[in-house]
């Protein structure tokens, strides 16, 4: 048999949106009096491309399985 590369797949939680996949990014010309959430805008999370969490591959060593499978 020939060696092979395994890959893991890692899922990691976005910092910028906390998984959420929007932000609130408050309005420079907005009233201070007001609640925040009437005085900020939505917006995607351009970190993450509003998914919420990353996808990353972590590839393993080559893995020889010409030992364990011999039956000699």
């Amino acid at each position: 048999m020939a060696k092979l590369k395994r890959a893991k797949v890692r899922i990691t939680i976005c910092n910028t949106c906390h998984g959420n996949g929007y932000v609130r990014v408050a309005k420079m010309d907005a009233d201070p009096d007001l609640d925040f959430r009437d005085r900020s805008e939505v917006h995607q999370c351009w970190d993450c491309d509003s998914e919420g969490e990353f996808h990353e591959e972590i590839i393993d060593d080559c893995v020889d399985h010409d030992s364990s499978d011999t039956l000699h």
